[in-house]
């Protein structure tokens, strides 16, 4: 099984061990390490890209119990891992905002139900608690104004476990969520939340978000 190091380390540099290398039928190679910095897609983020000993990292996926990381080419022994840092930094900035963007919608009764943080793709879906509360829908800049207050107030990152062995993540003392991806220290290194649409369709809620200006 690969240690996920990323679960509790923001460092975007380090080690690991070759635990397999294979070559897959597209021609990139499969590595599995014993430890690995990448965070790989899934829970609405997309996968880290970098390198590993200098070699190209295209994708980083699960599959079973491994985080699979497929490279340009084969790599053995023990290697340095060299993650994207800017890429990661905008992954971790529209998955912290998501949260945000949910925990906005959850004081509504809307109820987060699913999420997509992609760049050019951010939005949380919500199933509102009541039928009714399909009409309860605010301006989206009244929405976008309480997602940043929460930035503005500069909230520290608290990781946990819930009682069922899920990490938990949340800045201050907002509720937190079940979540494996990665997440900024402090609300303020989110930068600015523009809301650019609140969608009702069937009995769904879908807000859309992106991150404003060039924070860096």
């Amino acid at each position: 099984m690969t240690q996920t190091l990323y679960f509790e380390s923001d460092s975007t540099i380090g080690s690991a061990m070759v635990l397999s290398c294979k070559q897959t039928e597209d021609g990139l190679w499969a590595v599995v390490l014993d430890r690995t910095l990448f965070h790989p897609q899934g829970g609405g983020q997309p996968s880290d890209t970098g390198t590993i000993n200098s070699v190209v990292i295209k994708k980083v996926i699960h599959a079973e119990k491994d985080i699979i990381h497929l490279a340009e080419d084969a790599v053995s022994g023990e290697v340095s891992l060299c993650v994207d840092e800017a890429k990661r930094r905008l992954h971790t900035r529209l998955h912290s905002a998501g949260h945000l963007v949910g925990l906005v919608g959850d004081q509504m009764h809307w109820q987060a139900v699913g999420g997509n943080h992609f760049p050019g793709q951010s939005r949380v879906i919500f199933k509102p608690e009541r039928e009714e509360l399909l009409a309860n829908l605010i301006d989206t800049k009244e929405f976008e104004s309480r997602v940043n207050q929460f930035i503005k107030e500069g909230l520290e990152r608290k990781i946990s476990q819930n009682s069922e062995g899920l990490r938990m993540v949340s800045w201050g003392n907002l509720p937190a969520y079940p979540c494996g991806g990665t997440h900024v220290k402090n609300t303020r290194d989110i930068g600015v939340v523009q809301i650019t649409k609140i969608k009702v369709k069937k009995d769904q809620i879908t807000v859309s978000y992106q991150l404003k200006g060039n924070f860096a």
